[in-house]
């Protein structure tokens, strides 16, 4: 059974390999998309949580979300940045 946070090798309609071999670094792209949208995430969050409790910002309210949050985060989004990254890439350099 295929797991719901793993991207397939290779459309099933197409064949496009998800994975673009030919690149060592490949991965770098989503790995770094995936980080990106982790920080904002955070800032966000913190944005809220100190607009929400001010003039006395709950500080460790806001460190154990954000704890959580870099935790979960990156796992959860990890196969939408790979895939993100695909659909970026593939604009750059399409398949021939």
């Amino acid at each position: 059974m295929q797991s719901w946070f793993k991207l397939r090798e290779a459309c099933a309609q197409c064949g496009l390999r998800f994975e673009r071999d030919e690149e060592e670094d490949y991965w770098l792209g989503a790995y770094l998309l995936n980080f990106i949208v982790t920080e904002v995430l955070f800032a966000l969050i913190l944005a809220v949580v100190i607009v929400i409790t001010w003039p006395e910002p709950a500080w460790m309210t806001a460190v154990w979300i954000g704890v959580v949050q870099m935790c979960v985060t990156p796992i959860l989004f990890y196969p939408f940045a790979k895939a993100l990254w695909l659909a970026i890439d593939l604009v750059f350099r399409p398949v021939a």
